[in-house]
């Protein structure tokens, strides 16, 4: 006859048994799910192969940093879009020269030369008439200002035709191309008068003269001189 102890004592071991079977269960169960299998590790080792590992770029210290933004601000061409500096400075002579210099350029392309400048500008230029009537004086600036201002287009196509630099000499010309008078013929031919001053001493001319073609010919009928000494 089993006593109860036998029957106490084996339940406490197939107790035990049952015990230790679960954690070698769970035991099993936890190192499997940590171990990866044959193929993971083949697939996890192909990844491996054929991923760049990326390397991290070397931080720049504080001085390094520094130093290349130096480098880049004296060297133009390390700099994108850089702004071009203009510096304006208070100089009102160096103003109203460029200011007048631009207003006679645009003068001079808007004017319209006519036939009759251009027969009065060929005498002129080949004749070279003189200006002092009597007594050789200077010309007053108030004189100059005066005709410029009332001849200003003209002044402006003279200064820049002739490439006269100073008012006196734009003043000069425009009184030459004054003293010869023309008397119209036709649409493009003259009789011309004018009177080559030399103070003292007047040649005085008479002729015709004719523009085709924007050029200009003349004829001299009669050539007359003074002497007033």
């Amino acid at each position: 006859m089993i006593s109860c102890y036998n029957i106490s004592s084996m339940k406490n071991f197939i107790f035990f048994i049952l015990i230790v079977a679960c954690l070698g269960l769970i035991y099993i169960g936890l190192i499997s799910k940590g171990v990866p299998t044959a193929n993971e590790l083949a697939i996890s080792g192909q990844q491996t192969a054929t991923t760049p590992v990326s390397t991290p770029a070397p931080t720049k210290s504080i001085s390094q940093q520094a130093a290349a933004i130096v480098s880049a601000t004296s060297n133009p061409a390390t700099t994108v879009n850089k702004t071009e500096i203009r510096h304006f400075r208070p100089d009102t002579s160096s103003q109203q020269a460029g200011q007048s210099s631009a207003s006679s350029n645009d003068s001079a392309r808007n004017f319209i030369v006519t036939v009759e400048l251009l027969a009065k500008m060929h005498l002129v230029d080949k004749y070279r008439p003189g200006i002092c009537f009597g007594a050789p004086v200077a010309v007053p600036q108030v004189a100059i200002d005066s005709l410029l201002s009332a001849q200003k287009d003209l002044s402006d196509f003279l200064r820049q035709h002739y490439g006269l630099t100073t008012d006196l000499e734009v003043y000069n010309k425009i009184k030459q191309l004054q003293d010869i008078q023309l008397t119209a013929l036709t649409s493009s031919k003259f009789n011309f008068t004018f009177m080559d001053g030399q103070c003292a001493n007047l040649v005085y001319y008479e002729g015709t003269v004719e523009v085709v073609n924007n050029v200009a010919t003349d004829t001299v009928t009669s050539q007359t001189a003074h002497s007033y000494k």
